[in-house]
Order: structure tokens, then C-alpha cells, then sequence
């Protein structure tokens, strides 16, 4: 792991400084490009060479497929030890600044790369509009509306990452003098500009794409819900209102009675490529063969697998997120009657378990993976290899079928990176309308979908709203783990924090010790062990706005804190 991380690390460093010089650029914030150099007549002469611009745009949407250092590092899910992975070395350090800025996985929370995107969206409606002459009602209805929806997605980012910031709706220019430096709006002026996208994408676009990749009403709704689950979260919601909650349980239940989408029936083979674009998928960036595939297998999977190095590792859930899984029955571990047994602690768990994670005495690829002491992956405390330091290894959206090193080779992976699901859909509309009204029957249905579909019973009757509140929260963390959606929720749930806090007390893994000299023995003790003391600060739940786009544009404001 430190010979490879060190060398990784150098080139990332080297990256950064070439970076970080380029953004000293005048106005490089906005990404302004020489006048005309993105308006040529030829670009919008037909719909084949503007359908070009707007492929260009959807390859914007984040590559995370092909990053290692995956979002849920930044949360208590995911643990990995190498010290310069951001997850370690910025957010659970406390050490988020103006100079450092958290870029996620792919880059994607970066302010000039969304500004960048958003101006390509900018372009393309100006210009289509100019040009409507040279294309079809239908072609020009479809392919505005995505691209709306494209320009509410890369602002979702900013929004969700730095609360409100400047609202841009034409593609600036400075070449006649005019000022470009926008200002930010508020948090309640960014949501309200991003609903009114969505609002317009799914009034042009179909429930379902001609087309499997682009986006739909059904993507724009739910962005939409997403958007407005977010502001009516405790982060942002300080007053509590329960009318922005019953806003958000509206358009997420919107998504429900379109009877679009439905929760496919095998839950973790829907990552995997051959169910690409299947039933339960509503937003999803593809990748295609040859050459345009992804090497998750290999940066992410288990490292020891018969006898020699396959992979990376990157994906080590905590013992924190497995302590989260239920037992079969329905029971968290933590019920005196769930048949809980710390010294088995991995028999009779729910089915997601066994779906998502890799523990010791589980298969991966026809070899017994042993983190034990003295296992062919043993757990490594000392971060000086790269076996899990957790004693974990994540499979969840891995294709077990795909070796590590073939994986890193030649990225022969095409399975989609889901933005949205209809899972996710049901626990928001579940979450909102618990918070608006309490738990009723329709919470209860929406939550009991999801449980079903995992063989796992319903929730118990006459919950009080706080009780629901805590299975929905333990539900959306177990369904949606490893896809990227911790770091918003423990954020917008505002429990990063606090004597409890996720990221103000320890990550954990499980070290387990033979009792015997046994090569496979069952005598195991098993012992929790800090695999990381984590800090972090209130207010680094707003991310801060780069230092380099605050010294180029005066009119912007710091978020509170830096």
C-alpha cells in the first residue's frame, strides 16, 4: 500500500500544483472561453453536429467508476489506510480549508469544473435557441430538456457541497468590458433555480428515454425530490418546517404513481453489467467496450485472492457500518431478543450483508478470504500493505466474475454508475412524509418495499415518528451503502458532530484472533479495534468556497467558518 500510495500520491501532488497554477488564472472560475471559439454556425447547423455538443456535456457527468478513492472514505462506512487519501488526510482530520478543498471522487465537487459544465449547458440553450431554425419540434423539445436537466444536475453538486452559490444562466463574456463576477444567491434562491430546471426538463422529456443513457421526466423529478430532501433536512431546515418536508414527500411520491420504475428483483446484480439500464435505474452514467470501460474491480477489490495480489483494496467498510446490518429476522444487532452473537457475529445476518460485504470465512472468486490473524488477509492495523485495515472488504457493485489485475489492465467493466434508483426514491418520499405528517400507512409501504425486496420482514406497527426516523435512517444507510450517498446524509441529517457525532468518534474494524494453531479453525475471538480517531467541525458541513475563485471574483462570500 505506501510504496504505491507514496508513488500514487506524488503524481497526485504534482497534479495538484499544476492545478492549482492554472486556477491563478483571471476569471478561470467561470471557465470563460475566447468569444465564439464554443458558437461556430457549423455546431448548430444540424442535429447531428449539435447532438455532438450535447454528448460532450453528458461525458461531464462524473467518471466515478474509474475512482479509487470513493465518496463513503469521506464518512464512517468506508476506512482506508493510506494517509494521503483525502478521506483521511483533509475531511476526518478536520482539516477542510479554502486551500484544500475536498474534490470527491472524480473531481466531482469541484466549483470550476461545475461552473465549466454548466457553461457548456449555458452555451448549448443560447445557441439552440438562435439556431431552433435548423432542427426538429421534437428533436429541439428533447434535447433542451436535457440539457436543462443536465445543468440542474452539475448545480445539485454546488448546492449540496457549498449551500447557495451564483445562479448563471447565459454563458458570460468579459470581451466588451461587462462584469462577470456573480455573487452568490441564497440557499433558498439556488433550490428554487434548480427546481424550476427540473420542473422544465420533465414537462419536455418522456418517463422513459428513446434512448438508454439520457436523461428522462422521471431523472428530472427525481433530482427534484433529492433537491428538496436536502433542504428540508435539519442542515438546512433550522426551523423545522414541516411544509418543505410535504414539498419534498410530494414530488418524490410523483416519481411513485408515474409506475415508471419498479425495484428490480436481484438487489446487488442490478450494478452489474448485464442488468444495465434495468427497471429500478432512473439516472445513470453508461460506459461502453472497448476502451471506454472501468477498472473498479481492481482498485476496489479484495487484495490476496488465491495466493497472489489482485487488487487495490479500496473499498473497507468499517465495522460501524456492519454493526448497521440487521440479523435476518429484522432485529438490529443491538435487540437483546435478535439472537445477536458477538463471538458469530456474521451468521444470520440480512441478506444485503452477505451481498455488500466480505468478511472473514466468505468466498470471493472461489477463495476463502481470511482477515484473521495469521488469514491470507489478515488484517493490516499498521496501514503498511493494502489488505483492509478494517478487516472488510467491500463487494457491493463489484463484478465477481472480473480478476483485479484484468480489471486494472484493460477497464473491461461496463456496468453503469447509478446516480439514482428507485430504492432511493421510495426511502425519500418515506423520510419526507414522516417528517411532514408521521409514520402512516404510506410510510410504512414505501420503507416495507425496500425490506421486502430482501427477504426481510416489515417494520413493527405503531411506530412513533422518532422510532421510524431511526429505521429509515438505518435503512437508507444499509440499501444505498458504497454508492456515494453517506457524506450528503450524515451532513443534511446534521449528526456528523456532537458527542455522538459519525465523524467525531472512532471508525472500527474487527480483529479476530485463532484460539488454536488450526490453519481454518471456528475457535475465534473477536475483538473491535479503532482503526481511525476521527475530527471533524460543524461547520466543514458546508464545504468552503476554493481560495483561488474567492481572490478572483470579490463579489463572492466565504461560508461560515473559514
Amino acid at each position: 500500500m505506501k510504496n504505491r500510495y507514496l508513488k500514487y500520491g506524488q503524481i497526485f501532488l504534482l497534479a495538484v500544483l499544476i492545478i492549482s497554477m492554472g486556477a491563478c488564472k483571471k476569471d478561470d472560475f467561470l471557465n470563460v472561453s475566447p468569444k465564439g471559439s464554443l458558437t461556430d454556425a457549423t455546431t448548430f447547423s444540424s442535429e447531428d453536429n449539435a447532438d455532438l455538443f450535447v454528448n460532450d456535456i453528458y461525458n461531464q457527468l462524473p467518471d466515478i467508476n474509474n475512482e479509487d478513492q470513493v465518496l463513503d472514505q469521506y464518512t464512517d462506512n468506508d476506512f482506508v489506510g493510506a494517509a494521503w487519501m483525502t478521506g483521511q488526510s483533509v475531511v476526518r482530520s478536520n482539516s477542510i480549508n479554502p486551500s484544500n478543498v475536498p474534490g470527491g471522487p472524480a473531481n466531482s465537487f469541484s466549483w470550476s469544473g461545475l461552473y465549466s459544465d454548466i457553461r457548456k449547458c449555458n452555451v448549448f440553450l443560447q445557441e439552440a435557441a438562435k439556431n431552433k431554425g435548423n432542427f426538429s419540434a421534437d428533436w429541439y423539445t428533447q434535447r433542451v430538456g436535457e440539457v436543462t436537466f443536465l445543468r440542474a444536475f452539475f448545480y445539485s453538486i454546488l448546492y449540496t457541497n457549498y449551500n447557495g452559490v451564483p445562479i448563471i444562466t447565459t454563458p458570460l463574456d468579459n470581451s466588451d468590458g461587462s462584469n462577470i463576477f456573480v455573487a452568490r444567491g441564497t440557499a433558498d434562491q439556488t433550490v428554487a433555480f434548480i427546481e424550476a430546471d427540473c420542473d422544465a426538463a420533465a414537462g419536455a422529456l418522456a418517463a422513459k428515454a428513446p434512448q438508454t443513457g439520457r436523461a428522462t421526466s422521471g431523472a428530472a423529478l427525481t433530482l427534484k425530490g433529492w433537491i428538496e430532501l436536502f433542504a428540508a433536512s435539519p442542515l438546512s431546515n433550522k426551523t423545522n418546517d414541516p411544509a418543505k418536508w410535504a414539498k419534498a414527500a410530494a414530488t418524490n411520491l410523483q416519481v411513485i404513481n408515474s409506475k415508471a420504475y419498479s425495484l428490480f428483483s436481484d438487489y446487488n446484480g442490478q450494478f452489474l453489467a448485464v442488468n444495465n439500464w434495468n427497471s429500478e435505474t432512473i439516472f445513470a452514467r453508461g460506459y461502453a467496450a472497448p476502451n471506454k470501460g472501468h477498472k473498479k474491480e481492481g482498485m476496489l477489490g479484495p487484495v490476496i485472492v488465491h495466493g497472489g495480489e489482485q487488487a487495490w483494496g479500496n473499498l473497507a467498510p468499517t465495522q460501524n457500518l456492519v454493526d448497521d446490518y440487521e440479523m435476518d429476522n429484522g432485529k438490529p444487532i443491538t435487540d437483546p431478543t435478535s439472537g445477536y452473537d458477538p463471538q458469530h457475529p456474521y451468521a444470520n445476518r440480512e441478506q444485503r450483508f452477505y451481498e455488500s460485504i466480505v468478511y472473514d470465512g466468505s468466498a470471493w472468486q472461489g477463495d476463502i478470504w481470511e482477515s484473521r490473524i495469521g488469514g491470507n488477509n489478515q488484517i493490516d492495523l499498521g496501514s503498511t500493505s493494502d489488505i483492509s485495515n478494517t478487516g472488510y472488504n467491500g463487494k457491493k457493485t463489484l463484478d465477481e466474475s472480473i480478476n483485479g489485475q484484468t480489471s486494472l489492465g484493460i477497464s473491461p467493466n461496463t456496468s453503469n454508475y447509478i446516480f439514482y434508483r428507485y430504492a432511493e426514491v421510495l426511502l425519500s418520499y418515506a423520510e419526507a412524509q414522516n417528517e411532514a405528517v408521521g409514520p402512516d400507512q404510506s410510510v410504512y409501504d414505501a420503507v416495507n418495499q425496500v425490506r421486502t425486496r430482501v427477504a426481510l420482514p416489515n417494520l413493527p406497527g405503531g411506530l412513533s415518528q422518532a422510532d421510524m426516523r431511526t429505521d429509515i435512517h438505518r435503512e437508507r444507510r444499509i440499501e444505498l451503502a458504497m454508492e456515494d450517498k453517506r457524506w450528503y446524509d450524515i451532513r443534511r441529517w446534521d449528526i456528523t458532530t456532537g458527542p455522538n457525532g459519525v465523524l467525531t468518534t472512532p471508525d472500527y474494524g474487527m480483529e479476530i484472533t485463532p484460539n488454536d494453531n488450526t490453519p481454518h479453525t471456528t475457535n475465534l475471538t473477536y475483538k473491535r479495534v479503532i482503526t481511525f480517531n476521527n475530527t471533524f467541525s460543524e461547520y466543514m458541513n458546508w464545504l468552503p468556497i476554493p481560495q483561488s475563485v474567492m481572490e478572483q471574483n470579490k463579489n463572492l462570500t466565504q461560508n461560515p467558518g473559514y
